[in-house]
């Protein structure tokens, strides 16, 4: 018996680590590929500064065009409109440091010690 469990505790040791693995790579994987189509979109003459998803096929957007040029489309399923030409002026930009998008984890940690057990109010009151 005593072979049999050290066996089952390797094969959940090796399970556990494979998992962490395939996990890892998932995301070092989607982080460069994300990475790429950032350069890839940020290059060349037109930027999409902005987009608001109106329905589930159809959002309108703020495109830069050239040096100085911001045009509002909406974009449908098959169709592209050209909605107005706004100056830069009537645009509020994002600012983040450094070209790093500014991400709160915070409340990610805060549900994650809630739904693991191991934080929330009930830890604070003890």
């Amino acid at each position: 018996m005593q072979a049999s469990s050290i066996s089952s505790l390797g094969q959940l040791i090796a399970a556990i680590v494979m998992f962490v693995v395939v996990v890892a790579l998932c995301y070092f994987t989607t982080h460069f590929i994300g990475q790429y189509q950032k350069k890839k979109l940020s290059t060349g003459n037109f930027a999409i500064v902005d987009s608001f998803r109106i329905a589930n096929n159809k959002f309108i957007a703020i495109v830069k065009a050239g040096t100085d040029s911001y045009y509002i489309i909406g974009v449908g399923k098959d169709e592209i409109t050209l909605i107005d030409k706004i100056d830069k002026d009537q645009i509020s930009f994002k600012s983040y440091p450094a070209g790093k998008e500014q991400v709160d984890f915070g409340r990610f940690r805060e549900m994650f010690k809630k739904y693991a057990g191991r934080g929330g109010k009930d830890d604070s009151e003890s």
